[in-house]
């Protein structure tokens, strides 16, 4: 399956395309974001079925979720009494709110599915925006797998007995299609995502033309500092006070 919009895969999204377990992805996610917070103004982007966004409110904060699929903020919105939700259907690159926040964040590769280079600037410069003085704009996404390329511009990433997935890499365009097979049921489920991945110095550089100043680079959630043999890099930026 290829999908063209998030809409096609919103009700099948948590358990079957990017099921979490809560005590290895979503628990430290939360009390990172959570700690880094210096009021209670939040903004997800990418905020997809509330997985990150609901933990959050729960805990007090008023957090605004952006998300250009109406059927992924509909599960969002069925799936949260919280009242300190609000939602938001449009593009991270460009929407406009009536509202600054002391923390944005963009996590789980939300940042390469913007699959052109000037679309992930207008995002940063968008977040820019959207900060108060002193705020802070956060993303993760992973390191690409270049060293793990074997042939056919292709990198495995997961060889198990019910689950196999593989990148196959552009490298003059920038671009990967990432195939995942399950294998646990009687049928074989296919799926495929398209990404512009995104080298942690590029996105350095998004952030200095977004007027940001980068604070902090982590290689995962326990905050250890970024390094090659890390798979995923976090990257925080500051406001100016003015």
């Amino acid at each position: 399956m290829v999908f063209q919009s998030f809409d096609e895969i919103a009700s099948v999204y948590d358990e079957d395309i990017y099921p979490l377990n809560e005590k290895e992805f979503v628990n430290p996610t939360v009390e990172v974001l959570a700690g880094l917070a210096s009021g209670t103004d939040i903004l997800e982007l990418a905020a997809g079925t509330g997985r990150i966004t609901i933990p959050l409110a729960k805990r007090g904060f008023q957090v605004s979720a952006v998300d250009i699929s109406p059927a992924m903020i509909q599960i969002l919105e069925e799936k949260h009494s919280e009242e300190n939700i609000k939602t938001f259907i449009g593009d991270m690159k460009n929407i406009q709110l009536d509202q600054t926040f002391d923390l944005i964040y963009l996590v789980f590769n939300g940042i390469t599915y913007l699959k052109d280079l000037n679309e992930q600037v207008d995002c940063f410069k968008n977040a820019a925006r959207h900060l108060k003085p002193g705020g802070l704009f956060l993303i993760e996404t992973f390191l690409p797998k270049l060293d793990k390329i074997i042939m056919d511009q292709t990198a495995p990433y997961a060889l198990e007995e019910e689950y196999i997935g593989f990148d196959k890499y552009d490298l003059i365009n920038q671009t990967l299609t990432s195939y995942q097979f399950d294998l646990s049921g009687e049928r074989i489920n296919k799926f495929q995502t398209k990404h512009r991945y995104v080298w942690p110095s590029e996105m350095e550089l998004m952030g200095n033309l977004a007027g940001l100043k980068l604070i902090k680079k982590w290689g995962n959630w326990e905050k250890d500092e970024l390094s090659s043999e890390h798979d995923e890099c976090i990257l925080v930026w500051q406001k100016p006070e003015n």
